[in-house]
């Protein structure tokens, strides 16, 4: 009886935890960069159940994770540290840069089953944000292709 119950005890952790999947190392080494650190975000740990256990318009789990910082980030840097950090099948989808104000993002994503888990980096002027949504892909398809696709908005 025992054996059973802590088979399945066993099998509750690893269900309930969520695979971090490259966020955590992601979030790690931006904490070590030099002239950021991370900002709490209140009450995120409760709305991050509210998601999980809900799922709103298809969005399973979310991360986030908050920096500030007097220092400049050098996009190159956070590239490097995303190459380093980032595994498990991730590939990247965009890269921006603005080259008026210094702004930049890069979005990574891989299918997880049905799903799609995608991590975003992103920075402008002194603060940067990692995100890492696990939405349903076929709620992210029709989002894709209905009232705001860019073919819509271009018929407009």
């Amino acid at each position: 009886m025992s054996k059973r119950l802590l088979l399945l005890v066993l099998a509750v952790v690893l269900f309930a935890i969520p695979l971090r999947a490259g966020f955590e190392e992601v979030v790690d080494a931006m904490e070590r960069t030099p002239g950021l650190h991370r900002t709490p975000i209140p009450f995120f740990g409760l709305a991050r159940f509210v998601v999980r256990v809900a799922h709103p318009r298809g969005v399973h789990d979310v991360q986030v994770a908050t920096f500030e910082g007097g220092g400049t980030v050098d996009r190159r840097d956070v590239a490097a540290i995303l190459r380093d950090s980032i595994r498990d099948g991730y590939s990247p989808v965009v890269q921006t840069r603005s080259n008026r104000n210094g702004e930049w993002t890069f979005i990574f994503a891989r299918p997880s089953g049905n799903n799609i888990d995608m991590l975003v980096v992103t920075h402008d002027h002194e603060d940067t944000t990692v995100v890492r949504a696990v939405v349903d892909g076929d709620v992210f398809a029709q989002e894709m292709n209905g009232k705001h696709a860019l073919a819509s908005m271009g018929s407009r």
